[in-house]
């Protein structure tokens, strides 16, 4: 046996339904459907393979009509769960067509021309699980088996040489071939298939990973301009400690030199490490930061973009900074997400200060019109979590019974459940 398993001892023999690929679903339509397509095939099947065989062998061969009949209806029955097993099957109903063709009856009860050539309906059940087979072979082992179907083709065709000459040997060849070929096809289809799949699934991945660091990328920057103001007014406060405060003695003098030289470090600090995240193509952001004051000015803008908002603001002044931005932040993403994917949705906006946390809710009903190509990828929903994450609170976010869509963000405060 090969290293790929394609000699005619591992498809005779030695070779496992298990070691073929899986099947596929070429077709979807409900299981009823192919039942009843299934049933009805093989119900037609059997009454022409039993038909056939009575005319040809004779009333008195019952039995052997039945054991021919059984050899032919299994495998189709097989192939999807036992495809190595049915091919064997197929075979094994094959050759014993082959010998039963060589004995006919004395006496045809509906003349000759109807039992000259019953390799027409014998060979049907074959010829199917043949090419399902072979397209779920791995490379290579599919050898074995098309061996063995161009044998068993060429031994029909020698048995039918008294009757018919070398017409049934030339058309047993080309059937056969043109089902080799076409489980070939099918088996690279199904690679080629396999592969896209794969490509896309990657693809997919990359993006993801791509929006992942872009959002954190763009929250190191964030928090390095709320973290560098603070810093720099630490740093400032202290070096001018001894001018504003009277009677400062040398120790605390001292103190408050190295609190600024550790402010200034940690900001160059900072600055380095947040280098290293911005695109060098960029230019650096030195606009203020948005916090909840601007949030009015937010809706407005939808507003006058033609969304139709029903907002609800309650947020006290104080909450930090970095947790007004990022509420202004996901605030934002979730109302472009529902002008992307709800136009002409109505738009509820919820942002509470609450004992436990600061609550962003942002709900819309389902889309008046249909909505454009989606150009994020769900990138925007990954930024509220990441932001989420950063920051520590809760969020869910997901379609409403009605169409409509629903983010519900909940942001932890500092301060708030401590002792």
């Amino acid at each position: 046996m090969d290293t790929y398993g394609g000699s005619l001892g591992w498809a005779l023999l030695t070779g496992r339904d298990a070691d073929l690929e899986p099947p596929s679903a070429w077709w979807r339509v409900p299981v009823w459907i192919k039942a009843v397509l299934a049933g009805s095939a093989l119900a037609v099947l059997m009454g022409l393979t039993y038909g056939t065989w009575a005319r040809y062998l004779g009333g008195g061969s019952v039995p052997l009509i039945f054991f021919l009949l059984i050899l032919q209806i299994v495998p189709p029955l097989l192939v999807v769960k036992l495809p190595l097993t049915a091919v064997r099957v197929a075979a094994a109903g094959m050759v014993s067509a082959i010998i039963a063709v060589l004995f006919p009856a004395d006496y045809a009860l509906f003349g000759r021309t109807a039992s000259d050539w019953p390799l027409q309906i014998h060979v049907l059940p074959y010829l199917p699980v043949l090419a399902l087979t072979l397209a779920r072979t791995k490379p290579g082992q599919g050898r074995g088996i098309s061996i063995i179907a161009v044998t068993l083709a060429v031994g029909v065709g020698i048995a039918q040489l008294p009757r018919t000459g070398t017409k049934t040997l030339v058309w047993s060849l080309i059937v056969v071939t043109a089902t080799i070929v076409a489980g070939y096809g099918m088996q690279q289809r199904r690679r080629a298939l396999e592969q896209a799949d794969a490509a896309e699934r990657t693809t997919v991945e990359e993006r993801a990973k791509r929006a992942t660091l872009q959002e954190r990328a763009l929250i190191a920057r964030e928090l390095h301009d709320i973290i560098g103001h603070h810093l720099s007014l630490i740093a400032l406060r202290t070096d001018s400690a001894r001018y504003r405060v009277p009677d400062v003695s040398e120790a605390a003098e001292e103190e408050f030199r190295a609190i600024g030289v550790a402010a200034r470090e940690a900001l160059d600090e900072a600055r380095r490490l947040v280098g290293v995240l911005r695109d060098t193509e960029a230019e650096p952001e030195h606009e203020p930061q948005p916090g909840l004051a601007e949030v009015p000015s937010l809706i407005d803008g939808c507003r006058a973009s033609g969304i139709e908002i029903r907002a609800e603001i309650s947020a006290r002044d104080d909450v930090p900074a970095l947790v007004e931005l990022a509420a202004y932040r996901i605030l934002q993403e979730a109302l472009s997400n529902a002008a992307r994917h709800s136009p002409g949705a109505k738009v509820d906006v919820e942002l509470r200060r609450e004992p436990d946390g600061l609550k962003i809710l942002v709900e819309n009903g389902p889309p008046a019109r249909p909505a454009g190509p989606a150009l994020n990828d769900g990138t925007g929903l990954a930024g509220i979590a990441e932001r989420v994450t950063l920051i520590g609170g809760s969020h869910e976010a997901g379609p409403r019974a009605d169409g409509g869509f629903r983010v519900a963000v909940k942001l932890d405060l500092p301060g708030v459940g401590e002792a």
